[in-house]
């Protein structure tokens, strides 16, 4: 009796593990959890990315060009401009 239930609750675990192997395999690839607080220089930005709309907050990750990606809320006017000033700028190198 007491393998029965120790098998139905592996049993039980394996498929929780699985679905939720799979839906993480079909999320999106990053999402913002919190924003930077603080203006970036725009300067040290050499890329941003528009997280997908699976994502529970909406956010702009900003690439440095350390390599570091930082999260930005889309709503703030210096983000907007950032995204603008980046956005040129690739234009002209295009």
């Amino acid at each position: 009796m007491v393998s029965r239930s120790l098998l139905l609750v592996l049993l039980v675990l394996a498929c929780a593990q699985f679905f939720t192997t799979a839906y993480n395999g079909n999320g999106p690839k990053r999402c913002c959890f919190k924003y930077q607080k603080t203006q970036i220089p725009v300067g040290i930005i050499t890329d941003y990315e528009v997280t997908e709309h699976q994502c529970t907050k909406p956010g702009v990750i900003f690439t440095l060009v350390n390599g570091r990606r930082v999260c930005a809320d889309p709503k703030v006017k210096w983000v907007q401009e950032h995204k603008n000033t980046i956005n040129q700028l690739h234009v002209q190198q295009a």
